[in-house]
């Protein structure tokens, strides 16, 4: 069990206001109490309709490679690696639309293995919730021989496959060259090469 070494009121949120709503997100400030009892205001990014995303992490099985795609992300102004994901749609479960994302982005159909409950990538910019699905693509089943992927108009998508056995050097490779990454898909590789402090 961890242990907790100060022990503290909870926050309190006091409430919303929206400055700006545009297209697909929404710019709010969060008026809240800390744990001290001060009133502060938080400053938030949220998408419209505050839908989950699902984020997949698909292995091609059985030569125990990684599945990325590499797209331009011009807040980042530049292309980066990162794991086949998108949002859930409505009536969609996180299995349904980690499946369909997978699809759509790199081509392969595959099962989910794993789900796990959503996450947050920056809960100190967005509250946006994210699920993670572990799938298992059967490189023998004949539409994975030849992938076809569907991207959304105004994506333009690279897949990449890595061997888990090449991750140090795929990394080492990719920051040479200039690739960026995010930062899920860099904490993964890390931690699956056993790279520690």
């Amino acid at each position: 069990m961890p242990t907790r070494l100060h022990k503290q009121k909870p926050a309190v949120e006091l409430s919303r206001v929206t400055r700006h709503a545009g297209k697909c997100l929404i710019y709010q400030d969060i008026n809240w109490r800390d744990p001290s009892g001060a009133e502060r205001v938080w400053e938030t990014v949220e998408r419209v309709n505050d839908r989950a995303a699902v984020m997949t992490i698909p292995w091609l099985l059985p030569s125990q490679k990684l599945v990325l795609i590499r797209q331009y992300r011009p807040p980042a102004k530049s292309c980066v690696l990162e794991f086949p994901a998108g949002l859930i749609d409505e009536g969609e479960d996180a299995i349904t639309a980690a499946l369909r994302e997978l699809h759509e982005e790199a081509g392969y159909v595959g099962r989910v293995t794993r789900l796990i409950p959503p996450t947050y990538n920056t809960p100190g910019l967005s509250g946006e919730a994210v699920y993670q699905a572990f799938i298992a693509i059967d490189e023998t089943f004949a539409t994975n021989k030849n992938p076809c992927p569907k991207p959304d108009d105004g994506e333009f998508i690279e897949v990449v496959t890595v061997a888990k056995t090449d991750f140090a050097g795929f990394i080492e490779h990719e920051l040479s060259a200039g690739s960026a990454f995010d930062s899920k898909v860099m904490a993964y590789m890390l931690g699956a090469s056993g790279v520690t402090a």
